[in-house]
């Protein structure tokens, strides 16, 4: 009853506008009145009087060179303000509360640093024998899941600009920059990485990255524990947590994907 109380004092012109917002701002190029009308089932008079509307306001803008609507520096400015806001640990935090109740083990939100991955928070296993990464620990980049999850999303030039190590640490640490841009290929392919022993060879991890509003990979939350624990069932399950986890997280940050052949926003 409540909810249906709170959708009767909803603005449906409001609600309409902020969707072509959301619409616009999501396409890589200018929106026409025909694609906003096709994507939200309006006629196109209506959306032509929201759009004209969202202009005269300056929150869109007309593309100079194509024809259609982009978003204007004005919301940009406003999306910025919002982001600067934004602590990606608060946010974090309940989503790894979450991971490390399902999981039952160690959970860690890391950021990069250079060749290595720190970790800024995270959540210790109440299991007696335990993986132990401590809250401001390091990990090298190249073999650990937390590391290799944001690699694997990073451009080639920062890529470069990092200086991904070869080091072998142990037998299953993945080097020759063959094997290596399999291994970020295969990460990109599922969504997660895994490690299996290849920084310490008792310890494994499953992580997934975030991104931030731009779509960019500024980090990752992953799941540690010891590697006889990892079996192959819990690989697929935990990576099935962490991806939704950081998903989630990432969507708080600003990101999402828009299907431009639907015009959906995804995530």
């Amino acid at each position: 009853m409540k909810t249906d109380n709170r959708a009767k004092k909803l603005s449906q012109t409001l609600t309409r506008g902020l969707r072509l917002l959301e619409l616009v701002a999501g396409a890589r190029q200018g929106v026409t009145v025909r694609e906003l009308a096709a994507a939200m089932r309006l006629p196109r008079s209506i959306v032509q009087r929201l759009l004209y509307t969202l202009e005269a306001e300056r929150f869109l803008e007309r593309d100079s060179a194509q024809r259609g609507y982009r978003s204007s520096m004005k919301l940009w400015s406003l999306g910025c303000a919002a982001i600067r806001r934004l602590n990606v640990r608060e946010i974090a935090r309940p989503f790894l509360q979450d991971l490390a109740r399902k999981s039952n083990e160690m959970v860690k939100l890391g950021v990069l640093d250079g060749a290595h991955v720190v970790y800024i928070d995270g959540i210790e296993s109440p299991q007696a024998v335990r993986a132990y990464v401590p809250i401001g620990g390091r990990a090298p980049v190249h073999c650990s899941a937390t590391g290799k999850t944001i690699l694997a999303f990073l451009s080639v030039d920062k890529l470069a600009e990092i200086g991904v190590s070869s080091r072998q640490y142990t037998k299953n640490t993945v080097v020759g920059a063959d094997a290596f841009a399999k291994e970020l290929a295969q990460i990109r392919k599922r969504g997660y990485a895994v490690n299996r022993g290849e920084w310490s060879e008792d310890v494994a991890a499953v992580a997934s990255p975030l991104f931030d509003a731009h779509g960019i990979a500024i980090g990752s939350v992953g799941i540690i524990l010891p590697l006889n624990r990892l079996t192959a069932a819990k690989t697929v399950q935990m990576g099935a947590w962490t991806t939704a986890a950081a998903a989630a997280i990432s969507a708080k940050l600003g990101h999402h994907v828009v299907d431009e052949r639907t015009m959906k926003r995804v995530g």
